[in-house]
This record gives structure tokens, C-alpha cells and sequence, in this order.
């Protein structure tokens, strides 16, 4: 309910439209596949049930799928068993900016490779077309064998590591999915505490009493988590906080309540099975709660707020989980101003005593000066990489215990790559900034504040709008002081301090750029380099030696003259398949024609190949330098 109450478009694309369009097949209609051996349908699954005529005019009013003279675009025998979402839909922790996951269950026998891909390829153009309605859709084609046998060989893998999760992957799935289409799964009729022998006794036992399998898909069972699978996931979820490490502290904080666990680990998913199932089975300490307020993700923090109270080791950390909590569901409130669900959850945190201790402060996040923000992100992720340490050593007892971890050789080069790409300092690198998240660094108001002392000139970036008399009085909100423009604005860009939406302000100007050359140069900047999305870095890149994708050339930005063939400034941006930024300063003409042609000889960019842009701010020589290049 929570998920159809959050929004309605959105609610009626995840949970109508799009099943709608895995279930049919319809030149006019997104996700068509013109090949005859393209497999699609969902199983059970009644189109004008949950698309009737006015809502699928709304949405596809030049279609002729639904005309009388028109063959049924509908799967005669579908393919998908059932379609679910995964993760935090539903929940508190879903905002408007939420993407959301699918699991769809599959057969790989009853598909043949071809079928798999063309149904993946399917699946990927409505991802697209979801797009034009600001939706970010991923879906996950599972084998139902496979995920029984906790083997998760699929194109999960490209963007979450399969053997770096395995368990703790099926655990998220039966904790956060809602059903959106298809057979139910199994697992819910299930009494949690089976051993696997005891589970496929009670599954037998379901079935000679008369239960149709038709309704439902055997997933597997999880009754317990082998401590030498953490590892894995303990790296994935701090690759996974590179991006917004305040939506990863819940997740890696279940991590270190499961390792401080007995050998064998229960698993929070057993929890939401009694609560929701068998609520006869609850600890007498447990009560049991409306369906309505049962929400995976208040459940999680609040046993991970206990355990923190309870440990002398962490114990300042319950108010870091809470604070985090706090923003994650900041977010969905901002979503959902009126909802009658969010007072209820609000009233529940309250209760559970999940409310930060400076509420009020964080209620207002979106007013902080830039160095709180910063101080509040640099928490956080030392937090991270804090309670990385202490699970290491007992990964390493693990070892000891002569315990293999599970993660392989690949999945752990991945995800170490991306952990050098965000923290290693290298010469020239654009460093990333420990924030809470790049959408909340994103500054309304910038101003650049140019000086000269002691001979050098210095660029300064401010938080806010401000005068050359109003900076005098706000210094604290200085966010950064170069000697070169170029670096500031690129830094600025790279760690999303400085957007599209952000406005540009000049306060004291001591050269000749003007105010629109600033904003002209840091929009080409934004074009060139979109932020990095870390968890979206292809697996197959990060296995690939380092090489450079973009690169963005901006040259005599300062509009110095032009004294002869030789001496002519410029700058170049560059990005590499990692994820890294590198800048370099040129000052002859000659410095510059060798990058360009290794840019062309060893990384295949440049103007043909659409990865290089070359940027001249308006100039009275500005042809000249064209032609000087072009040599």
C-alpha cells in the first residue's frame, strides 16, 4: 500500500504499465522485439485487469494494439513465472529519486539462449522508454533453479557482483519484495527455523496435501548465513556508499550484527516471515504488528540501533544509524508531504526510539553551510571504513578457522578497483570529497571570489550569493581556493557541488573573465562529464587496463595575446574508464598537439570518434588559434 500511495504516475507504470509491456509484444508499443523467437508473458497475469481502455489510451494513445482488427499482442504461453520489485520500494527509504529493481523469474531451459537474450533486450527498451517519465528501472532476469540453488549466474551479476552477496541477496529479495505480477513465492508458506532437510519435508508435505504449484515458484530456503560470506558483501555494500554512503550505513551495520552473531547467522528475512506469515512464532519479546506498519527497513534499523546501544566497542554509533535512517526516509517525506502513512512512520521511529538526537537540525539539511555537510559525510564515511577494519579482523579469524570466502577473484577485483578509483590520491587527480551524497552537496548559489596576494592570484568558491563586501563576513563559508580557475570549476562539477541548477555569481574580479565565460566554461564542463554513478561503472570496464573515454580541451580561457607559434595556454580534463578525472595545464602549442595525438594513438579519443571537445571562449584571435591547432 505504502508503495502505491508513494506517487501515483509512478505507482501506475511500476506495478501496471510496465508488467502490461512484459506481457506483450506490439510494434507501437515500447519494448517490442521484431523476432519471431522472442519469449514474453507473464504467467497469471490479466492484461485488462490491470490496463483497462482509458488508462492504456492515456499512456499509448497512437497505439493500435487493443483494435478489433488487430491479432492479440498477448502471450499465449508466457515465460515469466513472476515479477517482483527488490529493494526499497514501499518502504520508508523510497524516495522520488528511487530506482527500482526487478526480479523477474525465469527458466533458462524453457528460453534457449537466444530467446534470454532477445527477452533481455525486451526488457531493456522499456527500462529506456521509462526514462522519458524520470523513472530508473533495472531489471534482473533470475533462473528459478538457479536462485534455488543460491547460484546467481545472470546479468545480476554485471551490476552486483553475484558471488560477493549470493545469500544475502536472496535474504534482501524475501525481506523487501513486493509481488507485482505472477506466481507467489513459496517461501512464504514456509515456518521459519527448518533445517533444508526439514524444509523439503514441509514442501512435499504442502503438496501431497493438495497445494497447486501452479500459483506459486520454489525459490529456496535461508535458514541460516555462513559467516565466510561477508566478506564479499561487506566490500559491495561500501562500493555501494562511493555514491550516498548514508543509504549503505543501514545495510553495512546488518552486516557487523550478523557477524557478531553465533557460527551460523539468522537472517533478518526469517523476521519479516513471522511477522507478516506466522506471528505465532515471534520471540515473546517481539510484538506483533498491522501488516500495514510492518516496513522492512524501520524493522532492520531498529534491531541495529539495539545492537549499537548494547555494544561497548560501537556504542556512538546508534545515533550515526538513526541520523542516517533519518535522511533516507527525509527523502520519501519530501516525496509525500501529505501522506497519511508518513505521520504513522514518523509516530513508529518515534516510539522505537529511531529519531536522531538533533531531529530538528537534520529536518533542515537542505539550509547547512557547505562545511557541515562535508563534516556530517566525512562522519559517515569513516564510520564506513571504521566498522570495514573491525570486520576485517574477523574475516581474518575466519581464515583462521580455515573458512574459504566466498567472493571470487573477478567480483573482488571490481569491487577493489572501484574502492582505488573513489579514495586513492594520484598526481593531477580530481579528488573525490567524502559527502553524504553528491544530490545534497549540490549548492543553489555559487559565488567565485578572485583575489591576488602576494603576487598569485586565487580562485575562490563560496556557498551562497554574496557581494565583494558581503564575503568579508561570511569567510566560514568558503568551500575551496585554487590558483588555477579551471581546476575549481572542474572540481566543483566532480563532486556535484556545482550543477546545471546551480547559479554562478562573481563577487571581486581581478583578470579578464567575465561572469558569463565562467558560466559558459562550467556548463561545458557539466555537459562533458555527467557525475559519476559508481555502482553503474560497467564490471567489464573495471576488469579492463586503465584507459581514457572523454576528454575536454579548453584553450587561452584567460584570453592571454598571442605572442607567436609557440606559447599557448590551455587545459585538458580528461576521464578514464575507472571513473577518475585527471587535469593537466599546457603552455605551448606543442605540449598540446602530443596530447591530442595520445589521446588518438593510445586511447582512441578524439573529434572523430565523438570523445573529444575542444572549448575556445569567444576571442578576438579565436579563428587564429583554431587554425594553429588544426596543424
Amino acid at each position: 500500500m505504502q508503495a502505491i500511495n508513494f506517487n501515483a504516475q509512478s505507482s501506475t507504470l511500476l506495478f501496471k504499465i510496465i508488467p502490461y509491456l512484459l506481457h506483450c509484444n506490439y510494434p507501437d508499443l515500447p519494448g517490442f522485439i521484431d523476432d519471431p523467437d522472442c519469449k514474453f508473458g507473464i504467467y497469471r497475469f490479466l492484461p485488462e485487469k490491470f490496463v483497462d481502455g482509458n488508462l492504456f489510451r492515456r499512456y499509448f494513445p497512437g497505439s493500435t494494439a487493443l483494435s478489433v482488427k488487430t491479432p492479440s499482442p498477448y502471450a499465449r504461453n508466457p515465460f515469466i513465472h513472476s515479477l517482483k520489485t527488490i529493494g526499497s520500494i514501499g518502504t520508508v527509504a523510497q524516495a522520488a529519486k528511487s530506482d527500482c529493481d526487478y526480479w523477474v523469474s525465469i527458466r533458462n531451459e524453457e528460453l534457449g539462449e537466444k530467446a534470454y537474450a532477445l527477452l533481455e533486450e525486451k526488457c531493456r527498451l522499456i527500462s529506456e522508454w521509462t526514462k522519458k517519465y524520470n523513472l530508473e528501472v533495472y531489471f534482473f532476469l533470475m533462473d528459478i533453479d538457479q536462485t534455488r540453488e543460491n547460484r546467481f549466474e545472470s546479468s545480476a551479476e554485471e551490476e552486483s557482483a553475484g558471488s560477493a552477496l549470493k545469500l544475502l541477496l536472496k535474504d534482501e529479495l524475501f525481506r523487501t519484495h513486493i509481488l507485482v505480477a505472477g506466481k507467489m513465492l513459496l517461501w512464504w508458506l514456509i515456518p521459519p527455523g527448518l533445517s533444508h532437510a526439514e524444509y523439503r519435508g514441509h514442501v512435499k508435505k504442502l503438496t501431497d496435501s493438495g497445494l497447486s504449484m501452479d500459483s506459486y515458484i520454489d525459490l529456496g530456503y535461508l535458514s541460516d548465513l555462513p559467516r565466510s560470506e561477508i566478506f564479499g558483501a561487506c566490500l559491495w555494500q561500501l562500493n555501494k556508499a562511493l555514491d550516498s554512503p548514508f543509504k549503505s550505513v543501514i545495510k553495512f551495520a546488518y552486516l557487523e550484527l550478523l557477524l557478531n552473531k553465533a557460527d551460523t547467522l539468522p537472517l533478518f528475512s526469517s523476521k519479516m516471515l513471522c511477522m507478516v506469515t506466522f506471528p505465532e512464532l515471534l520471540p515473546a519479546d517481539e510484538t506483533a504488528l498491522e501488516v500495514t506498519d510492518i516496513d522492512p527497513y524501520l524493522l532492520l534499523a531498529r534491531d541495529i540501533v539495539a545492537f549499537y546501544q548494547h555494544s561497548e566497542t560501537v556504542k556512538r554509533d546508534d545515533n550515526l544509524i538513526r541520523e542516517c535512517l533519518f535522511l533516507k526516509a527525509l527523502e520519501g517525506m519530501q516525496s509525500q508531504k501529505r501522506s497519511k502513512h508518513l505521520k504513522r512512520t514518523m509516530t513508529i521511529m518515534k516510539s522505537w526510539d529511531l529519531l536522531p538526537d538533533q531531529m530538528i537540525k537534520f529536518l533542515h539539511i537542505n539550509t547547512w553551510g557547505y562545511n557541515d555537510l562535508l563534516a556530517s559525510g566525512i562522519q559517515v564515511h569513516n564510520y564506513l571504513l571504521s566498522t570495514y577494519k573491525r570486520l576485517r579482523q574477523i574475516f581474518n579469524t575466519v581464515g583462521a578457522e580455515g573458512l574459504e570466502h566466498t567472493i571470487t577473484q573477478r567480483d573482488l577485483s571490481i569491487l577493489g578497483r572501484k574502492l582505488f578509483t573513489f579514495y586513492e590520491k594520484k598526481p593531477d587527480k580530481i579528488e573525490y570529497i567524502r559527502s553524504l551524497s553528491r544530490d545534497i552537496m549540490c549548492q543553489k548559489d555559487l559565488t567565485f571570489h578572485i583575489t591576488k596576494y602576494e603576487g598569485t592570484i586565487y580562485f575562490y568558491a563560496f556557498q551562497g550569493e554574496h557581494t565583494n563586501d558581503t564575503i568579508r563576513d561570511n569567510t566560514e563559508l568558503q568551500i575551496r581556493r585554487e590558483t588555477n580557475i579551471l581546476t575549481l570549476i572542474t572540481w566543483l562539477v566532480v563532486n556535484g557541488i556545482l550543477q546545471k541548477s546551480t547559479k554562478i555569481h562573481l563577487a571581486k574580479n581581478l583578470i579578464n573573465i567575465t561572469l558569463a565565460e565562467i558560466e559558459t566554461v562550467s556548463d561545458k564542463i557539466i555537459s562533458t562529464f555527467p557525475l559519476v554513478n559508481f555502482s553503474k561503472i560497467p564490471a567489464r570496464e573495471l576488469l579492463k587496463k586503465e584507459s581514457i573515454v572523454r576528454a575536454l580541451a579548453i584553450v587561452n580561457f584567460h584570453k592571454y595575446r598571442i605572442k607567436g607559434q609557440k606559447e599557448l595556454h590551455s587545459t585538458i580534463i580528461t576521464l578514464n574508464n575507472y571513473g577518475e578525472h585527471f587535469i593537466h595545464h599546457f603552455t605551448t602549442i606543442v605540449q598540446l598537439r602530443n596530447q591530442f595525438r595520445q589521446l588518438l594513438t593510445r586511447h582512441y579519443v578524439s573529434r572523430w570518434n565523438d570523445n573529444l571537445e575542444i572549448f575556445i571562449p569567444t576571442q578576438p584571435e579565436q579563428y587564429y588559434i583554431e587554425e594553429m591547432i588544426k596543424k
